[in-house]
């Protein structure tokens, strides 16, 4: 082969990588004169300067409590792990990761949270300037229940600019991604290659893993390469809100997949995990 087919091909399995091929979606956020903050492995708030940038560094070892972060601009974090511990107490430890009043870009990747500890949420958003963006995260084993904590894998209850998601993988025995407005404003949603399972741990009710509204008040949500499952095989038509059956904004179920015809809703949603 020449020299100049040799150069071709390179190009070409090059540019192969992106969004289709397993590459990254989104980008951390440039950032400008950023402090660097290392937190311990114990239960952490954090306050940061809302006009300053930062990397916020999770130590080597798995960090077991809460992660909370409150303030800041652009905010970095990349790689790491958090365990939700069996002594949580109070609201904001009860959940792995709270993003709080930030204004400008938080990007968080490659974390991964246990919640196995605990009833806790994986990742909590109250940030309704803030674009946040979660790409590469393993949200495992969440244990919640109607009558006590309800253990979202990710729940923007505060509001949200833009949630940004892309290659999350989420267990609970309750309820994945809660995205009703009336709660926060949600300014916008995209989800992409995201594999969300319902354990079969009992509980007294939940079962939801992609709550999009409440009536037929919903945030803009683009879907692209989302998927559910139940370990007890309940069919993914009981996995979503608002289901077939809803009076006003149903689901459409086809084929295996899901839309949400009268919602700002685009994509769908598939049974069964990848």
């Amino acid at each position: 082969m020449s020299a100049v087919l040799l150069l071709v091909l390179a190009l070409l399995l090059a540019g192969c990588g992106g969004e289709g091929s397993g590459g990254a979606r989104w980008t951390a956020p440039e950032l400008e004169d950023p402090e660097t903050i290392r937190l311990g492995t114990g239960p952490t708030v954090t306050r940061l300067d809302p006009g300053r940038d930062y990397v916020v560094e999770l130590p080597e070892q798995t960090k077991r409590g809460a992660t909370v972060l409150v303030g800041g601009r652009n905010v970095v974090i990349d790689g790491g792990s958090i365990a939700v511990r069996p002594t949580a107490d109070g609201d904001e430890r009860r959940r792995a990761l709270y993003i709080k009043d930030a204004r400008g870009t938080v990007h968080v990747e490659d974390v991964r949270i246990d919640g196995s500890g605990a009833p806790s949420d994986g990742v909590a958003i109250s940030a309704p300037d803030a674009v946040v963006q979660l790409q590469d995260l393993a949200v495992e084993d969440l244990r919640g229940s109607v009558s006590g904590w309800h253990a979202d894998i990710v729940q923007p209850w505060g509001g949200v600019r833009e949630l940004r998601i892309d290659r999350l993988r989420g267990s609970s025995n309750y309820q994945g991604l809660f995205l009703r407005p009336d709660l926060g404003e949600i300014g916008r949603v995209v989800l992409s290659r995201v594999d969300l399972r319902l354990t079969d741990e009992p509980t007294d009710g939940g079962g939801h893993l992609l709550w999009l509204a409440t009536g037929c008040d919903a945030p803009e949500v683009t879907l692209e390469d989302v998927r559910l499952s139940a370990d007890d095989g309940r069919p993914a038509e009981q996995l979503v809100w608002p289901q077939p059956d809803d009076p006003k904004c149903p689901a459409r179920a086809a084929g295996g997949r899901l839309s949400w015809p009268g919602l700002p809703v685009n994509g769908t949603v598939t049974a069964g995990a990848r």
